[in-house]
């Protein structure tokens, strides 16, 4: 890679700073001199981008206290270059980046940092860099339950995943127990499964559910579980 002549400022936003670190140090080591600024909250780094405007944005998927890919979304109608680094591979965040403009996406298990300078120079100019390996879950499965199950059934399920039982699913959804029941044998149903245990395992394997030591996350249903829990007029953050 070519060194550039002015400085570039970038915004690394990842929630595991050990990764995080690891990119800004490989960032510094490809261009010259460029400014790099850390961030593993998406609030954090998004307040500090009102005032000092990157030239691209580096982020991850998961990020703690913000739901599914929001971190992105004041970018999509904008022309900062986004370039998506990650590991995750299950069909809940690939539903969710399907979804939203980025001009690259880098997977950091397939191809580790060998690639990573190439990944950089693609975004920056616009020119779309995807990982191979990523190619594939682009596309929408064809047992995609982001397709056939309702929106509610996916809450639901997203809840479910979780190990809670129709009555704890209805009080967090503020739905009736009946309702919950009756959404759940749909689930069911239609995934062709017969026991809770199978849509727990379903729930996890899919990404509707992802468990860390310190807190449950369900991408892209948890402010809207929230809000429906009644924990407050504004946006909630998972």
């Amino acid at each position: 890679m070519c060194p550039r002549t002015s400085s570039l400022h970038i915004v690394v936003l990842k929630a595991e700073r050990f990764y995080g670190e690891l990119i800004c140090d490989r960032i510094r080591s490809l261009w010259r001199k460029p400014q790099v600024k850390f961030f593993q909250h998406g609030l954090e780094a998004l307040r500090a981008m009102q005032t000092w405007v990157p030239d691209l944005l580096v982020a991850g998927v998961r990020i703690d206290d913000m739901d599914g890919l929001e971190h992105l979304e004041p970018f999509m109608v904008r022309d900062l270059p986004v370039l998506i680094v990650t590991s995750c591979r299950d069909e809940r965040s690939f539903a969710l980046i399907r979804a939203i403009r980025y001009d690259g996406l880098y997977d950091t298990v397939a191809e580790g940092m060998e690639n990573f300078g190439t990944a950089l120079e693609q975004s920056l100019n616009h020119h779309l860099y995807v990982s191979p390996s990523f190619v594939p879950l682009l596309n929408p499965p064809e047992d995609d339950t982001t397709v056939r199950l309702t929106a509610m059934e996916q809450r639901v399920l997203s809840i479910i995943g979780e190990g809670a039982d129709d009555e704890e699913t209805a009080a967090r959804l503020g739905l009736s127990t009946h309702t919950v029941n009756t959404h759940r044998k749909a689930i069911m149903a239609k995934l062709r499964v017969h026991h809770k245990g199978d849509l727990i395992r379903y729930a996890l394997h899919k990404g509707y559910v992802h468990f860390t030591p310190e807190k449950v996350y369900r991408p892209g249903f948890q402010r809207l579980i929230d809000h429906l829990k009644g924990k407050g007029n504004g946006p909630a953050y998972a």
